[in-house]
């Protein structure tokens, strides 16, 4: 073999090399690039989810809280796209800054929607539950304690919002024709009934009286006891 001829197969050699180290850089700097990609799509997600509930919390309690973050983040990191692929640290910022975004929201939405919620429920008396049907007091407590715990959770979604003001709607269509003057006589009459054992002649007059004026004799039912 000449000496021209290993010159020649050396220098092909090298370029080889350069030609695989080369390739090796590219699928590396893929590979860091869409991870970037990744982190940072997981943490638009979850920023989206947070701006998300706080227009759900806007549409139906009328709480309104600045998103304005979320778009300011985003740009930013558009902006720093045009040019071609951002680079690592350009990455890193956009994920940081979308989670601060995202974590500062979560706990904002928390505390104006369980202010919010809080005082809806106290808007509502449970004792005025015990002037309803059987069914419809069940169907009250039901709505009530759903409410509770939506309104106490410790993360807000929309779906909590959404199931809350449903709730809430319901149980005021239930409360609508029920008495909000309910005297403390006819709760503890009532309370009395339906624990059972309550004969006629331990109902006084004033007792039915009190059943007629509020519309609760309905729900009783007179029967003959066994000797």
């Amino acid at each position: 073999m000449s000496s021209v001829t290993v010159l020649e197969k050396a220098q092909e050699l090298q370029n080889t090399v350069r030609s695989i180290s080369e390739s090796q850089k590219e699928r590396d700097d893929q590979e860091r690039v869409l991870r970037r990609i990744n982190e940072v799509r997981v943490a638009l997600q979850a920023a989206m989810v947070q701006q998300q509930t706080a227009v759900v919390l806007r549409e139906r309690t009328g709480q309104v809280l600045d998103v304005s973050g979320f778009e300011a983040a985003r740009a930013k990191l558009e902006s720093k796209s045009r040019g071609g692929l951002p680079s690592d640290p350009t990455f890193v910022n956009a994920r940081r800054a979308l989670e601060v975004f995202a974590n500062e929201l979560s706990t904002s939405l928390r505390q104006l929607w369980k202010a919010w919620a809080i005082a809806r429920i106290q808007e509502v008396s449970s004792a005025r539950f015990v002037t309803l049907g059987p069914d419809e007091r069940l169907e009250a407590n039901e709505l009530y304690e759903s409410m509770k715990t939506k309104a106490n959770r410790a993360k807000v979604d929309s779906a909590s919002i959404l199931t809350f003001c449903s709730d809430r709607d319901a149980l005021l269509r239930l409360l609508e024709h029920a008495p909000d003057d309910a005297p403390e006589e006819l709760l503890e009459l009532i309370n009395r009934l339906d624990a059972g054992g309550v004969t006629l002649r331990e109902l006084t007059d004033t007792d039915i009286v009190l059943l007629r004026n509020y519309d609760q004799d309905r729900w009783f039912t007179v029967t003959r006891k066994a000797d």
